[in-house]
C-alpha cells in the first residue's frame, strides 16, 4: 500500500515537472512572422465563413421558399453569423498560440490598472469619436459640394440592427456590434499583430502599420480613414498602459456611443447632427485639432511618454509573411472597392 502511495506521488511530481517545463518552453513573445500569418488567417477565414453562411441561407431559401436576401438580412441569422465570426477570431488566437507554443499572456494581458486610467481610456474613446467623425463628415460634405460624393458603404448588418428602434434590439446591437468586436478583433490586431510587429519595426512604425492592416481589413474605401485613426489610438494605449484591455475598452466605448446616439435619435428628439453652414467646417477642424491636443497632453503629462514593457528587437530580418498578408489585403480592398463602385 505504501509503495502504491509513493508511486502516485512520484507520478504527480513528474506530471507537474512536465507542465512546468512546457510553460518554460512556451515563447513569451510574438514575431513579425506571427503577425503576418495571423493577419492572413484574419483575412481569409471570415471570407470562407461568409461563403458557408451564404450556402446555408440558400439551403434555407430552397426549403422555405423565402428569398436568400430575406434570410441573410434577418436579424437573428446575422447575429449567429457575427457570433461565429467573433468565435473564429478568438479561436484563431488560442489555436495559433497552442500550435506554436506561445504563451497567451504574450498578447499583453495586464489586468491591473489604476481606476483613473480607466477614466482616461473612456475619455480617449469619447474624444476620438467626436473629433474624427465630425471632421470626416465635413470632408464628405465638401466633396459633395465639389461634385465628388462618396457613396455610402453598404452595411454589413441589417438596418434594424444598426438603427435600433426598441430597447431589445438596442441591447442585441450592443452585444453584436460592441462587445464581440471589442474582444475578438483586439485579440488579433493589438494582441498578436501589433506585438509581433514591434519586435521587427519598433513602436512608432508598428502602431502605423498595424493600424493600416486593421483599416484594410474593413475592405471598404469609405471606412478606411476612421478605422486607421482608431487603430493608432488603440495601439498607442496598449503601448502606454501595457494592457490589451485598454484597447478593448476604447473599441467598445466608440462602437457603443455610435449605437447609443442612433437609438436615442430614434426614440427621442436627441440629435448630434450639425447644420451644413460655414462654421460647421470650422468646428470640425477645431475639434480635430483639439483631439490631437488632448491626446498629446494625456501622453505627455499622464502617461509621461512611458512605453509598456520594452521588447527585444529580433535578429530575424525576414518579413515575407508581412508582405504576403499586406498584398492580400490590398488586392481584396481594391477589388471590393471597385466592385462596390461599379454596382
Amino acid at each position: 500500500m505504501f509503495g502504491v502511495y509513493e508511486k502516485l506521488l512520484y507520478n504527480g511530481a513528474m506530471k507537474n515537472e512536465q507542465n512546468s517545463q512546457q510553460m518554460i518552453d512556451r515563447r513569451k513573445f510574438y514575431s513579425q512572422d506571427d503577425s503576418g500569418k495571423v493577419y492572413i488567417f484574419a483575412l481569409a477565414l471570415p471570407i470562407l465563413l461568409s461563403i458557408v453562411f451564404v450556402l446555408i441561407a440558400n439551403v434555407i431559401s430552397g426549403a422555405t421558399g423565402l428569398k436568400s436576401e430575406q434570410i441573410t438580412d434577418n436579424i437573428w441569422f446575422t447575429t449567429v453569423a457575427q457570433i461565429a465570426t467573433a468565435g473564429l477570431f478568438i479561436g484563431i488566437f488560442f489555436v495559433y498560440n497552442k500550435v506554436n507554443k506561445i504563451d497567451n499572456r504574450s498578447a499583453c494581458f495586464k489586468t491591473k490598472m489604476p481606476w483613473h486610467t480607466y477614466l482616461i481610456i473612456i475619455a480617449v474613446g469619447i474624444v476620438s469619436l467626436f473629433g474624427v467623425q465630425y471632421f470626416i463628415g465635413a470632408v464628405d460634405d465638401l466633396l459633395k459640394l465639389m461634385g465628388y460624393p462618396l457613396e455610402e458603404p453598404s452595411p454589413d448588418l441589417p438596418e434594424s440592427l444598426i438603427n435600433p428602434k426598441s430597447f431589445g434590439i438596442f441591447a442585441l446591437s450592443v452585444f453584436v456590434t460592441c462587445v464581440l468586436p471589442a474582444i475578438s478583433e483586439e485579440l488579433l490586431f493589438r494582441g498578436v499583430i501589433f506585438q509581433g510587429l514591434r519586435r521587427r519595426f519598433g513602436d512608432v512604425a508598428s502602431v502605423l502599420l498595424s493600424s493600416l492592416m486593421f483599416a484594410l481589413m474593413h475592405q471598404n474605401l469609405q471606412q478606411l480613414v476612421y478605422p486607421f485613426f482608431l487603430g493608432t489610438i488603440m495601439s498607442w494605449l496598449v503601448l502606454r498602459t501595457g494592457s490589451l484591455f485598454s484597447s478593448m475598452l476604447v473599441h467598445f466605448t466608440n462602437n457603443f456611443l455610435t449605437i447609443l446616439f442612433t437609438y436615442l435619435s430614434n426614440v427621442t428628439s436627441f440629435s448630434l447632427e450639425l447644420p451644413e453652414v460655414w462654421w460647421f467646417y470650422l468646428l470640425a477642424v477645431l475639434l480635430l485639432a483639439a483631439t490631437f491636443v488632448v491626446f498629446y497632453l494625456i501622453d505627455r503629462f499622464y502617461f509621461k511618454h512611458k512605453s509598456s514593457e520594452e521588447v527585444e528587437r529580433t535578429e530575424n530580418k525576414t518579413t515575407k509573411y508581412i508582405y504576403i498578408s499586406l498584398s492580400i489585403a490590398v488586392v481584396l480592398f481594391l477589388f471590393l472597392s471597385i466592385y462596390n463602385f461599379l454596382i
